[in-house]
């Protein structure tokens, strides 16, 4: 093992923010290295100072015993051997997943100007096979799904054969059995002496993987733990949440309702047929939180999409407060009080160039518009109470919604949706990209919510809250609901036996 890069008080301040405060430490070869923090914490600053996509205002990096300035991403990547894949893809839509991986390098596949497409393809093939992704490279990049994205651009990293590599957020988007085959590769990616940086957000990854966990806190580095050894994975769990919250003995999920046969159902839904869906029965009552859970891909979030009339339905029935209405469309979910909120937060739910006032009266404007106009004082009255409600951290208003944290933009998402005054909340991956601390100031929202009435149907991919988050849980596989859970502990071996039935 060998020091490949270290970073000497690096410092990076944007207005009003100190994203980074004299920040030291370095890195070894054949290592996997955690970086975890809340959002806001600068990890992601750090990362983008490190392959030149930002200039640190003060402060040393050092790679093999240089000190080196990084100019850009093509910069770092070529003269210093770095390279990252971001939780945001790159891919070009419209090429092909072997156009996509070898875009840097596509004259090496000229014959006579022309792009030999057999030659391309035939060398993604070899590449993927290092991910042990297998797929049809000639698919274009736009209709690949998430899961399927990630592989791909780590197959582009692990073409340019970096010894530095990033990995920010990778892991989001896969499943538990993705994740583990996932860690083989970056396995053998450090025994190759490669190092590697890994950022999450799903503490039982950073613990079951890493050699090291460096914690990052409001810009500053709190903690560098050794985690060579994996035992006491509880005490080290806390101990890294309180490093990150300042929250001691580690976070808890709200209490459980449980079930009861006294709740009033808001939601019904029988014998739902779609091109996937096959005979989904379910009601939501008054008061719950209800989870949908399984295998990414087995209708889950056709489902949602369907009952909001997103996705077209071939047979089936919807009941509101136990009377049918039809939903054609979105619009018709809308009026029902059915509210949908995507897993793409800042592509379908937000305008990010726009304040938060804006943002939260967008979907119940209508409502409050007398004659057509809108009395700003009172919306601006009422989107304070709902910010103070929801404890959003933003220091005015007025502030663009492109500038807060994941978790207070997932905040905005809900409160634009509670001004509209819903009946049920369908949510897909709620907690998507964010911060343990931040998922748990949603967790209490919805169980506010539930409390006032409101229920929530929720996709649910993280293992954690799966497991302490719903009152009930409902399993799917290919495109059914295979099990209900209603117990207040469910049994994780039973919750597994059923994704793989």
């Amino acid at each position: 093992m060998y020091e490949t890069i270290r970073v000497e008080s690096l410092n990076k301040k944007f207005p009003g923010v100190q994203a980074l405060e004299e920040i030291t430490f370095s890195l070894e070869s054949n290592k996997i290295y955690a970086l975890v923090g809340e959002n806001g914490a600068g990890k992601s600053t750090l990362v983008k100072i490190l392959m030149g996509i930002y200039q640190a205002d003060g402060g040393n990096i050092v790679v093999r015993g240089k000190k080196v300035k990084i100019n850009d991403p093509i910069h770092a990547r070529k003269d210093f051997k770095i390279d990252a894949v971001f939780q945001e893809h790159s891919l070009i839509p419209e090429l092909s997943i072997a156009e996509n991986i070898f875009l840097t390098n596509l004259k090496d596949f000229y014959n006579k100007s022309i792009l030999s497409n057999k030659k391309i393809n035939k060398a993604a093939e070899i590449i993927l096979k290092k991910v042990n992704f297998s797929i049809d490279v000639k698919r274009l990049a736009k209709n690949l799904q998430e899961n399927e994205k990630t592989y791909v651009e780590l197959a582009k990293v692990i073409f340019r054969d970096p010894d530095i590599i990033i990995l920010d957020e990778m892991t989001a988007a896969l499943e538990s059995d993705d994740v583990e085959g996932l860690f083989e590769i970056i396995t053998s990616l450090k025994e190759e002496g490669k190092t590697i940086i890994f950022i999450s957000h799903r503490l039982d990854e950073v613990l079951k993987f890493s050699d090291e966990i460096i914690i990052f806190k409001d810009g500053r580095l709190v903690a560098n733990l050794d985690n060579l050894n994996k035992k006491d994975y509880k005490l080290k769990r806390e101990k890294i949440i309180n490093y990150m919250t300042g929250i001691v003995g580690g976070l808890k999920f709200p209490e459980k309702v449980g079930t009861s046969n006294n709740r009033k159902t808001v939601l019904s839904v029988k014998n739902l047929n779609s091109g996937h869906l096959k005979n989904i029965n379910l009601e939501i009552c008054e008061g719950e939180i209800v989870g949908l859970a399984g295998l990414r891909g087995q209708g889950q979030s056709k489902l949602l999409r369907s009952i909001v009339g997103i996705l077209n339905k071939k047979q089936g029935s919807i009941m509101i407060d136990g009377k049918e209405i039809k939903i054609n469309s979105i619009f018709d979910a809308v009026k029902a009080g059915i509210f949908y909120i995507s897993d793409k937060r800042d592509e379908e739910e937000l305008w990010l160039t726009q304040d938060i006032i804006f943002n939260m009266i967008l979907t119940s404007i209508d409502h409050r518009a007398k004659y057509g106009f809108i009395n700003k004082r009172q919306e601006k009255k009422t989107v304070e109470s709902i910010v103070k409600k929801l404890h959003i951290e933003t220091s005015k208003l007025e502030k663009i919604v492109k500038y807060l944290s994941g978790g207070n933009r997932q905040k905005v998402v809900l409160a634009k949706y509670l001004l509209a005054k819903p009946k049920i909340l369908l949510l897909d991956q709620p907690t998507i990209g964010l911060d343990v601390g931040a998922k748990m100031e949603i967790y209490k929202i919805l169980r506010l919510l539930a409390k006032e009435g409101i229920p929530t149907l929720a996709l649910l991919t993280d293992r954690e809250e799966i497991l302490q988050l719903p009152d009930r849980l409902l399993v799917m596989c290919e495109g059914e609901i295979i099990k209900e859970f209603k117990e207040t502990v469910i049994d994780e071996g039973d919750l597994l036996d059923c994704y793989y039935k």
